[in-house]
C-alpha cells in the first residue's frame, strides 16, 4: 500500500479551527491594548498642559492669568500659547479658566466620547489632579478616592485595569 505525504482535511479543519480561536480572543485584547496607550499618551499630554499652565500664569506678560482656549479642538493654539509641540490625533484638548484663579483642561477621544481625561487647577501650586469619567479623581493623595491608580489614564475597565 502506497501511503502520501500530506494533510487530510479533518486535520486542516483543526488548524484553522484552533487560529480562529486564538484570533478571537486576541484581538480584542489588542484594540484595549491600542485604546490604553491612547489614553496613556492623553494624560501624559494634559500633565504637559499642566505644567506649561504654572509657568503662563507665572510669566509677567500674562498678568498672573491662565491660558483660555477656544471651543472644539484647538490644540494648535495650545500648543502656541504654552509653548508646546503636543500633536494627538486620537483626542481633542479644550482649556477653560474660571475664577479663582483655576482652569480646566479637557481630552476628550474622538473615536469613543465617554472617555474624557481632565487635569484642573486651583492654583498654580495645587498637586496635579486627574479627573475620570464618572468624576474619580487620581493623582491626589488626600482626595476622594485616594486607592484608584494614578498611573492609569481612566477607571473605564476597557482601558485600565484595577
Amino acid at each position: 500500500m502506497v501511503r502520501t505525504k500530506g494533510f487530510t482535511l479533518i486535520e486542516i479543519i483543526v488548524v484553522m479551527v484552533i487560529i480562529g480561536i486564538l484570533a478571537a480572543l486576541a484581538i480584542p485584547n489588542y484594540n484595549n491594548m491600542i485604546q490604553q496607550g491612547q489614553a496613556t499618551a492623553a494624560r501624559g499630554n494634559l500633565i504637559t498642559i499642566y505644567n506649561a499652565q504654572k509657568n503662563y500664569y507665572l510669566n509677567p506678560t500674562t498678568g498672573g492669568n491662565f491660558y483660555n482656549s477656544a471651543t472644539g479642538n484647538d490644540l494648535t493654539n495650545i500648543n502656541a500659547a504654552l509653548g508646546l509641540s503636543i500633536t494627538d490625533i486620537n483626542f481633542q484638548y479644550t482649556c477653560a479658566t474660571a475664577a479663582g484663579p483655576s482652569y480646566t483642561c479637557t481630552a476628550t477621544n474622538v473615536s469613543d466620547a465617554t472617555l474624557i481625561l481632565t487635569v484642573t487647577s486651583g492654583t498654580p501650586n495645587a498637586p496635579n489632579m486627574i479627573v475620570l469619567p464618572g468624576g474619580v479623581t487620581c493623582g491626589n493623595p488626600t482626595g476622594a478616592n485616594p486607592g484608584c491608580n494614578p498611573s492609569c489614564a481612566t477607571n473605564i475597565a476597557g482601558y485600565c485595569p484595577n
